[in-house]
């Protein structure tokens, strides 16, 4: 199968074309940045937007998974500009994209879309069912793309699948997730061990699988879902597994062909030294006072660490009989053992 993915270079891209060329694809990459892995066609990406040109790099494709697109910046980076620069980046340039696709003759067309789409906190858990109310310009310009795919798809021989991720972390992650990483192998107490949230996260190995299942099923044709690892977890709990995963890796625990943690000459999961079972800095505050604060500008990274914001994965595992090769906790691990 011959597959273009936009946004090639970007974390989850950088780990999809690799896959997919070991699968026996023949994969397209575009993306601003050059891409050089043996066995991937580059070809550079058009600004993105309505005007872009695409002709070139769908010569040929039968399914294209889109990734390209604006991430979040802060409230204070946030103007009238930026908000126009993600609808046009994000929505407008979607369906530019959707309707060269089916004009090309691309079969099925899988965009990367986020479960900011539906919410941006919720203390209830998110379903394909649940009503769309995004509250950040991120969000809205994301169920822009959607509904304008839908449109340019509609009366095509292109089918589309919508993926709405919680976020996605792994060895290299960088942005909110690395922020937290770090702060956990730091040691500085954290005033979280009173947060009673609920998360839902996927490791990205989770969902790139995700995506090769759903390229050539016929299940995943005109539905939406909401993966994640299928473990929901409070702020302190998240901690308490990185830390787990950070000391299991340092301390003997090693990492398989497969990714999947294997116990080493210090027998780190099954005997765990002292310095294994160390947990991290979290001591309790009033969690309604971080609630607040979070609310305060220049906070919504601690709005996050103490918000809900989860989603109901089991329909994609029904409907598509699929099972995340990685749980968190080797997941984790992996991501940690990278660090090292």
């Amino acid at each position: 199968m011959r597959v273009l993915v936009t946004g090639a270079s970007g974390f989850v891209g950088a780990n999809l074309i690799g896959v997919l060329k070991d699968e026996g694809n023949k994969v397209v990459a575009t993306s601003r940045s050059r891409v050089e892995q043996p066995g991937i066609f580059y070809v550079e990406s058009p600004e993105l937007g309505p005007g872009a040109d695409w002709s070139e790099a769908l010569v040929g494709i039968y399914a294209v998974v889109h990734l390209a697109g604006r991430a979040h910046v802060t409230a204070e980076q946030a103007d009238a500009k930026t908000d126009q620069a993600y609808f046009r980046i994000n929505a407008e340039a979607t369906g530019a994209l959707a309707k060269q696709c089916a004009a090309a003759g691309v079969k099925h067309f899988i965009f990367l879309s986020s479960c900011h789409a539906i919410a941006g906190e919720s203390d209830h858990v998110l379903t394909d069912h649940t009503a769309p109310r995004p509250v950040t310009v991120y969000g809205r310009s994301k169920l822009a793309a959607e509904e304008a795919t839908k449109s340019a798809l509609a009366d095509s021989d292109c089918a589309w699948t919508i993926l709405r991720p919680p976020l996605v972390y792994g060895p290299g992650n960088k942005a909110n997730f690395g922020l937290l990483v770090k702060l956990v192998k730091s040691g500085i107490p954290l005033p979280l061990a009173a947060v009673r949230n609920r998360r839902s996260f996927i490791c990205v190995e989770n969902l790139v699988d995700l995506i090769t299942t759903c390229l050539e099923n016929p299940k995943a044709f005109g539905k939406t879902f909401l993966p994640s690892d299928g473990e929901d977890v409070s702020t302190p709990e998240l901690i308490r597994a990185i830390a787990r995963a950070d000391a299991s890796v340092e301390h003997g625990a090693s990492i398989d062909e497969d990714g999947r943690g294997k116990i080493g000459d210090g027998s780190a999961t099954r005997n765990p030294s002292p310095a294994t079972r160390r947990s991290p800095c979290l001591f309790p505050f009033p969690e309604s006072i971080l609630k607040a604060a979070g609310r305060l500008p220049g906070l919504g990274a601690l709005r996050k660490l103490t918000s809900s914001l989860y989603v109901d994965s089991e329909p994609i595992r029904r409907e598509l009989g699929w099972t995340p090769p990685f749980t968190m906790e080797e997941g984790l691990r992996r991501t940690m053992a990278k660090r090292h």
